[in-house]
């Protein structure tokens, strides 16, 4: 993929709202071998688990209240999938963060968001009851406690990012401001309502190709999968090249 070209106006966007949206960045046959590689690592591993029945600590999941296992993500990715390390470590993606962080980055998370319900004998997991949708909340509260003050979140989308899907919602301008956060058991912090009401929402519905990019300090959210597909995304974090963790 070209790296996208971040012109002066795109960036003064991306500093006011804390957002962007890149449609059509990476082409399908590369879209392909990446679902691909990331429906190998998932059954390989989902079947580690069912034979050994020993959790993974890189899957985060747990049961809905239909009683079907469902997968949220698996972090971290990138020592297990060459092709996905390639374009996360490539110049393209790099390139991107270093404009929207003015300045040299480095890689210092990654993931990859599954959001979809799997056919797994998981009855010997101790799995907790959620539903669907990831809440409120911003990606720095988790980052800031690990040393890193500044971070730009940037996701590829493997499929069409639909609402039906559960696609992005973000909460425009959020990152400046000093937005409450309330811990929860199962969920880390979360914003409240009243801090980021819905009304105040924009869904980010990105067709599959498409390149997401938020600050960390961004308000977001998404809903619930309900459509008869999955909703992949490769979420990476960059950090300004001269930041270090504690």
């Amino acid at each position: 993929m070209p790296a996208p070209q971040i012109s002066p106006d795109t960036r003064h966007t991306f500093t006011d709202r804390g957002y962007l949206v890149l449609p059509d960045q990476v082409a399908e046959t590369t879209l392909e071998e990446l679902r691909a590689e990331t429906d190998r690592l998932l059954w390989r591993m989902l079947g580690q688990m069912v034979a050994t029945r020993t959790p993974d600590p890189r899957i985060t999941w747990w049961r809905l209240t239909s009683g079907h296992p469902y997968v949220l993500k698996i972090k971290p990715v990138l020592d297990l999938a060459p092709i996905a390390a390639a374009l996360a470590r490539g110049p393209d993606f790099t390139e991107l963060a270093a404009h929207l962080l003015d300045g040299p980055v480095r890689l210092m998370e990654d993931k990859l968001m599954i959001k979809e319900k799997v056919q797994v004998a998981a009855g010997w997991a101790a799995l907790p009851v959620l539903g669907e949708e990831v809440c409120k909340h911003t990606d720095a509260a988790y980052f800031q406690t690990r040393g890193y003050n500044t971070v730009v979140t940037v996701a590829l989308c493997l499929d069409d990012c639909t609402a039906e899907a559960g696609a992005l919602r973000v909460w425009p301008a959020t990152h400046r401001q000093d937005v409450e956060h309330v811990p929860t058991t199962d969920r880390g912090p979360v914003v409240p309502d009243h801090a980021a009401p819905d009304t105040d929402a924009v869904m980010l519905e990105a067709p599959a190709g498409s390149v997401l990019a938020w600050d960390a300090r961004l308000v977001h959210a998404s809903g619930p999968n309900h459509s008869s597909g999955p909703r992949r995304l490769l979420v990476l974090g960059y950090a300004p090249a001269a930041s270090r963790a504690e």
